[in-house]
């Protein structure tokens, strides 16, 4: 397996955890963000398993990996509120 490709699952394991152990803590729920929120998580749980199986050339895994350490990086500095990825403009 590429080493982009162990980056690309870690990366991805730790946005899922972010997401799952979100707390509200009084913000507001928004049904929107939090449909959102379960199709990144879906999406990050899909691309955990389905990874190791592909066999993506060189340039693409490292496209993949930038991506996801993009977001994780993202979500840990947001402390898991998808919310704050976001352009939305509060009232």
């Amino acid at each position: 397996m590429n080493v982009f490709i162990e980056i690309a699952i870690l990366a991805a394991i730790v946005s899922l955890l972010r997401i799952l152990t979100f707390q509200r803590r009084g913000s507001r729920f928004r049904r929107g963000v939090s449909f959102l929120a379960w199709l990144l998580a879906c999406a990050h749980v899909v691309l955990i398993f389905k990874l190791p199986a592909l066999a993506l050339p060189e340039p693409a895994a490292i496209v993949l990996a930038l991506a996801l350490v993009i977001v994780a990086a993202l979500l840990l500095r947001a402390r898991g509120n998808v919310a704050h990825l976001l352009p939305i403009r509060r009232p």
